[in-house]
């Protein structure tokens, strides 16, 4: 067949033999950089919503860690503690990521944390948050009482919990406080939760 078709074979001769794929070289196509959307953003990350989804998320775990409170007086104190340490640094965070103001307020024996609500244009109050974990809590079966001072003096404290006395703001920053707790009626040994302006809380055994 070769022998009657010459110009067959020295076609075939002439074709480029193509290169053997090398396995060891990488294929320029497995390579490429993760794929940019539009206005130059990368497609993966996380966005604000599902911040706050982990910020709830975490706060629900908080509570539910210390929701079995037992064992003795001292012991229930310093989990309230504990807690109110935890559930100050959710809503400063939360305040950070939003931007919005939130605000903790105080009564005798619990505490309220507050948003703002617009009454209309020009007036603002604030309401106590109802949703967990930032629900209002009452220690008063537990037989705790709270004392607060703020710039070096005692602020009265009555049976409601919905003013505004120590505001978180969109910087991370918060109201510097000092806040007692103690069993109610004499007793020695007392925890306190310090806050300071630039957004830490401290849990310590005072002196």
């Amino acid at each position: 067949m070769a022998e009657r078709f010459p110009w067959r074979a020295a076609r075939a001769a002439s074709r480029p033999v193509p290169a053997q794929r090398n396995p060891d070289r990488l294929d320029p196509s497995a390579t490429r950089c993760p794929r940019i959307g539009a206005g130059g953003r990368r497609a993966s990350g996380f966005t604000l919503l599902e911040l706050l989804v982990v910020l709830l998320i975490f706060g629900l775990l908080v509570g539910f860690a210390v929701l079995a409170v037992g064992g003795t007086a001292s012991r229930q104190m310093e989990q309230e503690a504990r807690r109110l340490v935890e559930l100050a640094g959710l809503a400063r965070d939360e305040s950070l990521l939003t931007g919005q103001a939130r605000a903790l307020g105080f009564s005798r024996t619990g505490y309220a944390f507050l948003e703002q609500v617009f009454l209309d244009d020009e007036r603002v109050t604030w309401v106590p948050l109802e949703r967990a974990p930032l629900a209002p809590r009452s220690l008063e079966r537990l037989g705790l009482e709270l004392r607060l001072r703020q710039d070096d003096r005692a602020i009265p404290l009555d049976d409601r919990a919905d003013r505004a006395q120590v505001l978180f703001n969109g910087a991370g920053e918060l109201t510097p406080f000092e806040l007692d707790l103690r069993p109610d009626g004499p007793a020695s040994k007392l925890l306190r939760i310090t806050g300071t302006r630039d957004g830490r809380l401290v849990l310590e055994t005072p002196p």
